[in-house]
């Protein structure tokens, strides 16, 4: 039988649904910018799945995954719970900001568990602090991002950081059932969620979907990939169902960044998702003439998951402006790099 659970102000007993926050940060009005929370209690023992969402303020379509997903689990068959932070980040949420405004601190990395002293904490490591609640309660962990279109959904992981064996097997067993491609990203030093949990023990996966929008399209990939995983590790009976996506299979890892040597505007030559060559153009940047100023070529042959372009998404671009990811295969990253 399933205990109560108890997590920021929510107390939720087997079978039940609380909503409520893991704390806040005063913000110059003296009002409070919460972390919400939505404590997700099964009725039988089982893992504790915890889901963040919006770690980014722009990117909301990670929060339509999240509610849709709730809205399916039947609480009579969940076996464990679903910890979900819907706008992890409530500042820069409000505020429409992929970073603090306050600070100007990114709260997707560095990320501080173990805690932080909180005397000498800013705006965006307390509200990590109260995060980190809901992550050292956990078994498993989805953190849910997504990159501004042109872009494809998938699924970031970082086996190098896993602290071991269990715990990079337990990786692969929640990427591969969220459904979507999965590219690999070594660290040396944990930077984010999924990295400071797997170094904790801790399957984290990080989740990016297409599109930082609250469409069905985009957002419904999220919520049944959050509900796959949920599948993978027993907490809801049944398969994983299949994403309707192109999955690239493969052993995949990140290569880097394709950099705008010249300011102008992006025309995107290529897809996201789509084979490109080493040498082949990808991206042409022109001035407000429309002359072309810079061809952007591949690094080495593999894939783009996004064209990311400049300020907020925008495809204005300022000279040094990392223009879109490239991901390939692990085989050839020696050969090319």
């Amino acid at each position: 039988m399933q205990n109560t659970l108890e997590i920021g102000d929510t107390k939720a007993k087997p079978g039940t649904i609380e909503k409520g926050s893991l704390g806040g940060v005063e913000i110059g009005d003296g009002l409070v910018a919460k972390v919400p929370v939505i404590n997700v209690n099964g009725i039988e023992d089982g893992p504790v799945l915890t889901v963040t969402t919006a770690v980014h303020g722009t990117e909301v379509s990670t929060l339509g995954a999240l509610w849709d997903a709730i809205k399916q689990i039947d609480l009579n068959a969940l076996k464990g719970a679903l910890v979900a932070i819907p706008a992890a980040n409530p500042i820069s949420t409000r505020l429409g900001a992929y970073t603090t405004p306050i600070d100007n601190v990114n709260l997707s990395g560095p990320w501080y568990m173990p805690t932080v002293e909180q005397q000498n904490a800013s705006a965006t490591q307390r509200l990590a602090y109260y995060i980190n609640g809901a992550l050292e309660i956990a078994d498993y962990v989805i953190d849910m991002h997504s990159n501004p279109l042109p872009s494809i959904p998938f699924v970031l992981t970082d086996y190098e950081m896993c602290k071991d064996e269990k715990t990079r097997n337990g990786v692969k067993k929640i990427a591969q059932g969220y459904g979507t491609t999965i590219v690999n990203w070594p660290r040396t030093k944990a930077t984010s969620i999924r990295d400071i949990c797997a170094s904790h023990g801790k399957p984290s996966i990080t989740a990016e979907l297409a599109g930082n929008y609250l469409w069905e399209e985009i957002y419904k990939i999220g919520s049944r990939g959050i509900l796959n995983v949920m599948k993978s590790i027993n907490m809801l009976e049944g398969n994983p169902e299949k994403q309707n996506v192109d999955i690239i299979n493969g052993e995949l890892v990140f290569y880097g960044w394709l950099f705008a040597q010249r300011g102008g505007f992006l025309l995107a030559k290529k897809k996201p998702g789509e084979k490109i060559e080493k040498g082949e153009t990808v991206i042409e940047i022109v001035d407000a003439y429309g002359d072309l100023v810079q061809n952007v070529t591949m690094p080495t042959t593999g894939y783009c998951w996004s064209f990311t372009g400049g300020l907020n998404g925008s495809h204005s671009i300022p000279e040094g402006t990392k223009l879109g990811y490239v991901f390939t295969e692990k085989t050839g990253v020696k050969e090319t790099k």
